[in-house]
């Protein structure tokens, strides 16, 4: 199959909230492909699906109403559903400005503060001390959308459960567009079903949680994406080679991770399609649709948690961190948050590359719990100092870790260290301070 960017969906860039203060609008794809897949087959007839036999597998043009209920109908028998007087939800096709318009001017961003773009370039400034996104990436909060839209083909909205497919000049009427619009049929299904737009609706979520549900959300939608393609080529669901697709997403995950950067920006639009796709495939294969049902009532509370669940491995204990180190004379705390055990990964791989995969996938299973908090001088010059902490199991993981954090160029004075089993890393853009930083940081240490 050639490569191009498949579908997006849920909730307004949840994960992305640390960076542009929007929540929900629409959860993302990047780009992925099957490896093996070759191109449509005109000649090619599709494979019925056990218990759906009753409809076509043979692709159809997106933007005809009929191929729309088609593809619903059989979407939602895949998923078990009752389709008697079950239509579809509205489906546009917008250009990729057009579709960037209507996301910002829809999102529910609150109204512009004082302090608000301060925050927001303090934000932004400490994920780049730490290395957790490229500088220059994301000037203002329109740049979280942009960077978004360029990454998906199509999205579903939760707050007006419609579809929007992105028009590039792609064909839409073949078996690459037929998937791209089940997965996010897929979406319209587990709204009604679960209502997406309070799946994950809690205080203070942060970051990692955000990206464990959407592993859910979007694990889901791939897998039955999945399934259709095969289906599409003529392939025996019977037969196929379910732990080989599910490893080659992951793989394909890990080399994205490395070769984009920016973990905190690329991982919504990598981990929940690429390990969210095995972790939710996996448990369809255990129990088919009745099995993911119940993992939207208990969700993975991290991602550790999803990418330790093919393992056979228990879950371990990750302890909050309770105890912030509290900001010097002339700052100001401006936000907090976890990063978690798929962003550090992404960040080590960043800094080693994919060939060393194996052994830091295994390192990152040895994280423990992790926040950062940033910090922003009161002063017309807004200075921003960043203060991360992060568990692991044992000392020997952390220092592992923290030479290879260390081994990365700063654009600031840092101090890294390790403390028994605890990596700290500090950072700031005023140099003077990093001392005293660096003190604040181990004197608030519980």
């Amino acid at each position: 199959m050639a490569k191009r960017k498949d579908a997006c969906d849920a909730g307004g860039q949840r994960s992305l909230a640390l960076l542009a203060g929007m929540r929900a609008g629409a959860w993302c794809l990047s780009a992925l492909s099957l490896g093996g897949c070759s191109g449509d087959d005109p000649a090619q007839q599709g494979r019925p699906i056990e218990g759906c036999e009753q409809f076509s597998y043979n692709y159809c043009d997106i933007r005809n109403p009929k191929c729309q209920s088609d593809l619903f109908q059989l979407v939602g028998c895949l998923r078990g559903e009752e389709l008697a007087g079950a239509g579809p939800p509205p489906v546009s096709v917008l250009s990729e400005a057009d579709a960037t318009a209507m996301v910002l001017e829809q999102s529910d961003t609150p109204a512009a503060e004082p302090d608000a773009d301060a925050d927001f370039s303090a934000r932004v400034r400490g994920l780049e001390l730490l290395g957790l996104v490229d500088p220059g990436l994301i000037a203002s909060q329109s740049d979280v959308v942009d960077v978004t839209i360029e990454a998906v083909a199509a999205f579903y909205q939760p707050t007006t459960r419609s579809v929007v497919i992105i028009d590039r000049g792609d064909p839409l009427d073949d078996s690459d567009a037929d998937a791209v619009l089940a997965h996010e049929f897929v979406h319209a299904w587990q709204d009604r079903r679960h209502d997406l737009n309070s799946f994950g609706d809690e205080p203070d979520l942060d970051s990692d949680r955000t990206l464990a549900l959407n592993a859910v959300v979007e694990g889901e939608a791939m897998v039955y994406q999945l399934l259709l393609m095969l289906a599409y080529r003529g392939v025996d669901l019977k037969q196929a080679n379910y732990s080989g697709m599910w490893q080659s997403l992951v793989t394909q995950g890990e080399e994205l991770a490395s070769a984009e950067g920016s973990p905190m920006v690329t991982a919504p639009g990598i981990f929940p399609y690429t390990y969210g796709a095995r972790y939710m495939g996996e448990h369809w294969l255990d129990g088919s649709h009745e099995e993911l049902d119940s993992i939207f009532e208990q969700p993975p509370a991290s991602s550790l948690e999803v990418m330790l669940d093919s393992s056979g491995a228990s879950m371990p204990v990750i302890e909050p961190f309770d105890v912030m180190p509290s900001p010097l004379d002339g700052y100001r705390h401006v936000v907090d948050d976890v990063a978690g055990a798929w962003v550090v990964f992404s960040r080590l791989l960043d800094l080693s590359g994919s060939a060393y995969a194996d052994s830091l996938r295994d390192l990152s299973t040895h994280w423990r719990g992790d926040r950062f908090w940033v910090y922003q001088t009161e002063d017309d010059q807004r200075d921003t100092a960043v203060v991360w902490w992060i568990d692991w199991s044992d000392a020997i993981s952390a220092v592992r870790a923290a030479e290879m954090i260390a081994s990365a160029a700063r654009p600031a004075a840092a101090q890294i260290e390790v403390q028994g089993s605890r990596l700290s890393v500090v950072v700031s853009e005023r140099g003077p301070d990093l001392s005293s930083w660096t003190k604040r940081a181990a004197d608030g240490a519980p």
